[in-house]
């Protein structure tokens, strides 16, 4: 009965995923006439022209644009947000204002972003930062929740504090225990860190829209295909390329990282 339910649920999450991927990649290369006419049937005739319209209409320069905010911001994340998860972990036992801290920070994960939109809008606003670097500092802000939260479980699970002890005893000051023994420890979580914020990132929308929506030459490739499915309504092959153009480059660092993900997944939960 368990194989049965498993194959079930696989088979109809496979499909699930796949049939919309199908659909998306072969309209890509079809003439709107022929999307419209035979949806599900491959192109015929194959074309490129799609690829050529949206790269002559700029798509390069936004594709370029969330490729920095999302390179920039993960870089931040990974720099940031472990070591704060260091110290927390190691001094919560002895301090508690360090766990008040933690569990202030978590509260961020359960505060719904509709609450706070308008707020963060207009303070970027007085702050005369809604640009890009506006946006990579919230994506950083909001990101410290759940990633902060994920750190410290796995530090507390596969890190023992006497690494931390053995490294003082051989010299190492503080900073050096962190970024010569503790960092490259938490290699499976960077992974797993990375990827669900490379995701969103990349793929966010309502961010976007909030903060770089009055000036066009910032937006990422999500306002871009929002706008351009708008202008091209009536001409669906360019805005299904666009929509290839931006999975394929997500879908290559997912392929990269995918085993470290798991592994970061797995061994966080277990002490």
């Amino acid at each position: 009965m368990k194989k049965t339910t498993r194959f079930l649920l696989l088979t109809f999450g496979l499909i699930g995923i796949l049939i919309p991927l199908y659909l998306t990649i072969v309209s890509s290369f079809k003439e709107t006439a022929q999307i419209t006419g035979d949806f599900f049937g491959l192109p015929n005739p194959f074309i490129l022209d799609n690829y050529r319209t949206v790269i002559n209409d700029g798509i390069v320069q936004y594709f370029l644009n969330s490729t920095f905010i999302t390179v920039i911001s993960a870089i931040l994340i990974l720099l940031i947000v472990p070591m704060c998860a260091y110290s927390l972990v190691r001094h919560m036992r002895n301090k508690k204002v360090f766990k008040y801290m933690y569990i202030l920070l978590l509260i961020g994960i359960f505060v719904p972003f509709q609450v706070i939109m308008l707020p963060i809008t207009k303070m970027m606003s007085n702050f005369g930062m809604l640009n890009i670097t506006g946006l990579i500092i919230l994506y950083l802000t909001f990101s410290i929740p759940q990633s902060l939260f994920l750190y410290a479980g796995y530090i507390n699970s596969v890190v023992p504090i006497e690494l931390d002890e053995a490294a003082q005893i051989d010299g190492c000051n503080p900073f050096q225990t962190y970024f010569k023994i503790i960092f490259p420890i938490l290699k499976p979580m960077h992974a797993t860190v990375l990827i669900i914020n490379v995701l969103w990132i990349w793929n966010d929308f309502l961010l976007p829209l909030l903060i770089l929506n009055r000036d066009n030459d910032s937006w990422t490739l999500p306002l871009f295909q929002y706008n351009y499915q708008g202008q091209y309504f009536s001409d669906f092959g360019p805005s299904f390329s666009s929509y290839v153009i931006g999975i394929a480059a997500v879908l290559i660092v997912y392929l990269i990282f995918q085993k470290n993900i798991i592994s970061g997944m797995t061994n966080g939960t277990i002490k």
